[in-house]
């Protein structure tokens, strides 16, 4: 992708590209997906989830041009600012959990960029299967854990 001593421009031009591409497949994946609730928010803990690319150099140079030309990801910023729109509208299903789910996605990518041993493969296995099951929890069923009342186990409040 980008080669030694490439002019900037080109470089630019595929950053762009891989974030088109990004934008297309994070699209596939989520018109492939049967249950239409959350739908794009795990076809987007499919498209970071996998620890090897993501700590691949063309990842770390693709954030840092991304950072420091933010034109050039033009088309994920508005993909998730239209993904956040659907999450924060009272009406959806699953709301705010979508935008949580894409952050700590967005963490878990930076997080291999820049140390791919971080979780074994089983710790990570289990943190993607969370995040996914976040994709399938209403904001009802959401609102009812956060406001459930935590019971403590007998035995542990201190004497008086």
């Amino acid at each position: 992708m980008f080669r030694p001593g490439a002019p900037v421009e080109e470089i630019e031009q595929d950053v762009e590209a891989m974030i088109i591409e990004l934008v297309h497949k994070l699209g596939e994946l989520a018109d492939s997906d049967r249950e239409r609730v959350g739908a794009s928010d795990r076809a987007y803990i499919k498209a970071f989830s996998d620890a090897e690319s993501n700590s691949d150099t063309d990842q770390g140079a693709l954030l840092a041009t991304a950072v420091g030309r933010p034109n050039l990801a033009e088309s994920l910023v508005y993909l998730n600012r239209r993904l956040d729109r659907d999450n924060l509208d009272p009406g959806q299903p699953t709301g705010v959990i979508g935008v949580i789910v894409r952050l700590a996605m967005d963490g878990l990518w930076v997080s291999d960029i820049l140390d791919a041993t971080r979780f074994d493969p089983r710790q990570r296995a289990r943190i993607v299967k969370l995040l996914t099951a976040l994709t399938r929890v209403s904001d009802d069923r959401l609102e009812a854990m956060l406001c459930s009342p935590v019971v403590k186990p007998q035995g542990s409040g201190k004497a008086a």
